[in-house]
């Protein structure tokens, strides 16, 4: 049994059971009135579903784990001080979801022990110290290129480009990338990684529900997940190799 189970569950697969709860709950509220509204820019929308969703995880975890922290990023918060820390992104990618796009997901975390992500076709997994898995095949990070060769995804919008030093760097990853794209949401993109399908990731100032659950599916899959601060903080993750080019280009 994988470590971290009190009540004859692991925390892995109470992160399953809550991230495939929060995306049936999305799903089903697809067919209602989304109302979509901007939260910050026209980049960053939640919909009545993200609620519903976060909702949805979030009961399977106080069922589950009652004593642990909850925080999600729609304001699901148990946190109480206590060690142990989930966070739950009901929808990852709304502006898809929104959109009938079908690239977006649900995700939940014990922060840096065990994640879950769900896209409706594949089941990420991992947990720490034991791998990371797509419907149960192991991943493992893309090696052998260079940054100039790389598949690298990222994400720009206007009130992160606006962050000291983020234009500038983001126009030096620009130029020194072999392909630079934005191909889904953050969580759905670093699982991708771990995978091999994309090469690195690279983003500033990022939500830990953004960050948390695919970073750790990166590590397990024998990738590098970093934090650095250049006036901001940026997210990389990928293969070391490409993640210490990516770095160093930072200013």
């Amino acid at each position: 049994m994988i470590p971290g189970s009190t009540t004859g569950q692991s925390d892995l697969s109470i992160a399953v059971v809550a991230a495939q709860a929060a995306f049936r709950a999305a799903e089903l509220a697809r067919d209602e009135p989304l109302r979509p509204r901007v939260k910050s820019v026209s980049a960053d929308l939640v919909t009545d579903a993200d609620g519903k969703a976060e909702t949805a995880a979030a009961q399977v975890l106080r069922t589950h784990r009652p004593d642990d922290a909850i925080i999600g990023e729609e304001g699901a918060n148990d946190s109480g001080g206590r060690d142990r820390r989930w966070f739950i992104d009901g929808i990852d990618g709304t502006v898809a979801f929104a959109n009938r796009i079908a690239s977006w997901c649900s995700a939940v975390v014990l922060e840096d022990q065990a994640t879950a992500v769900y896209d409706g076709h594949e089941l990420y997994t991992a947990a720490r110290g034991h791998g990371a898995h797509a419907n149960g095949r192991r991943l493992a990070v893309r090696s052998g290129r260079t940054l100039a060769e790389a598949h690298v995804a990222t994400f720009f919008r206007q009130d992160r480009l606006v962050l000291p030093g983020v234009r500038a760097n983001a126009r030096r990853i620009l130029d020194e990338t072999g392909l630079l794209r934005h191909a889904g949401p953050g969580t759905l993109e670093l699982a991708w990684v771990a995978a091999g399908r994309l090469d690195a990731w690279v983003q500033p100032a990022t939500d830990p529900w953004d960050w948390l659950p695919g970073a750790l599916l990166v590590t397990e899959a024998g990738g590098v997940a970093a934090t650095v601060e250049r006036g901001v903080r940026w997210y990389v993750a990928g293969s070391s190799a490409v993640v210490d080019e990516l770095v160093a280009l930072l200013t």
